[in-house]
């Protein structure tokens, strides 16, 4: 009988092992490591994958496998323990009446000690550190065991659900969910760890910043937009383009910026003028492609999937009244990610004049001031620099300046109620 409680005894600790690990290697591995498991073509991988899809099921399979493990060790193990400590008693000069109290406690403590330790803390840490490896070797045995406990689990499970429904929470059926914050702070410690290189992760940054920025903030404003009316020739075109260096034109009806009826692709006319030079006196509308219009307040991670969809290249933006706000290209929105790629120093409408000194557009989205700045300015519904300027003060003229975060913002130039240049000096500098 005392060999068998000794081997049960060790029994129990090694369970206990098994249901920390298991437990510890559930919460751990995240799911790309189980994707990458199944395509590299691990045959006990879909026995994680399995686990993984019913977490709070296993889960709950192992805290009963732990419960039933630790209820077990209290029954055998301190009477076991004692047993072996025995003969160490016989052999220290212990009275009788103290004997048994003094081998309870020093049985207890023993026990409790092996049971933490073995059976706990040292597979925990092991967990930790090769989460793949305990991973791929508990999920098939665990599922053993869930199977052969299905009953008990189920009414445990529901019980719990059942209760915690009652306090307002419900249960997570994909609690390996990874927010975009959690995302953020992934990248961030890779960055810090040497596994990204700054380019990288500004990249990553930048792209997060798609799902936050209208498509207003980096459009060509109407007033800058460059059109051709539809009712203009071949040699109208190339006048055009003799002043304007641009590949692409909107199209308009009657000259009208709010009725954009298509656009013109320069390399498509040019393809056509060098197969036949008697095109010159055709209408533009012969070469005129449809064009997508959406609506301003469009984020950019929406317009960016659009525009993949639809193959196009060149958007058009109207606002709430249905008239033209501006235009969109594809280079505007990868600007965002991977910074203007006409000046790598500073974006475009904002030219650096000595250190803390710029100049700059009215027009210039406000997303590329700030990033110029470093600061952030309070911008409720307002897009541009002329806008945010009007909206701290609506009555500013010529010769005006606003203090903001530590900037001096001087209006140098305006056009009725626009701002056209504005020149920013840093305070302590303007100073000086």
């Amino acid at each position: 009988m005392a060999v068998f409680n000794d081997i049960f005894v060790m029994f129990l600790i090694v369970m206990t092992a098994f249901f920390v690990a298991s437990e510890f290697a559930i919460v751990a591995i995240r799911r790309p490591t189980v994707l990458q498991l199944v395509e590299s073509g691990h045959s006990r991988a879909k026995y994680v994958v399995q686990v993984t899809r019913n977490m709070n099921d296993y889960l709950a399979a192992c805290q009963l496998g732990n419960t039933l493990a630790a209820l077990a060790m209290g029954w055998v193990g301190e009477a076991t323990m004692r047993s072996w400590l025995q003969p160490l008693f016989d052999m220290l000069p212990v009275p009788a009446s103290i004997e048994g109290p003094i081998a309870i406690f020093v049985s207890f403590i023993l026990i409790t000690f092996l049971n933490v330790v073995l059976g706990e803390l040292a597979p925990k840490t092991f967990t930790i550190h090769s989460t793949e490896k305990v991973a791929l070797l508990i999920a098939r045995p665990l599922i053993w065991w869930y199977y052969i406990t299905f009953p008990l689990n189920w009414l445990l499970n529901h019980s719990a659900n059942f209760i915690t429904r009652l306090f307002g929470v419900k249960p997570d059926t994909d609690m390996d969910r990874m927010t975009p914050t959690e995302l953020k702070v992934i990248l961030e410690d890779s960055y810090r760890q040497g596994l990204l290189n700054p380019q990288e992760f500004r990249y990553m940054q930048n792209i997060f910043k798609l799902d936050d920025v209208p498509a207003q903030e980096v459009m060509i404003p109407r007033m800058k937009m460059i059109t051709i009316s539809r009712t203009e020739t071949v040699q109208d075109l190339l006048a055009l383009t003799a002043k304007e260096t641009y590949h692409i034109f909107p199209v308009t009806a009657e000259r009208d910026k709010d009725h954009i009826v298509g656009m013109l692709q320069v390399s498509a006319v040019m393809a056509g003028l060098g197969r036949d030079l008697t095109i010159l006196d055709q209408s533009i509308e012969n070469f005129m492609t449809p064009i997508m219009q959406v609506f301003e307040g469009m984020n950019l991670q929406e317009l960016l999937f659009k525009m993949q969809q639809e193959g196009q290249t060149f958007v058009v933006l109207t606002d709430e009244y249905g008239g033209t706000s501006g235009l969109v290209t594809l280079e505007d929105v990868m600007e965002i990610i991977v910074g203007d790629m006409e000046e790598a120093t500073t974006p475009r409408g904002i030219r650096k004049v000595a250190e803390n000194h710029f100049v700059m557009e009215g027009n210039e989205p406000l997303v590329s001031v700030e990033e110029a700045l470093g600061v952030e300015l309070s911008s409720p519904g307002v897009h541009t620099l002329s806008g945010w300027l009007l909206y701290q003060q609506f009555d500013i003229e010529t010769g005006d300046y606003i203090e903001e975060a530590g900037w001096c913002f001087y209006i140098q130039n305006m056009n009725k109620n626009s701002i056209r240049l504005v020149e920013v000096i840093k305070k302590e500098a303007s100073q000086l």
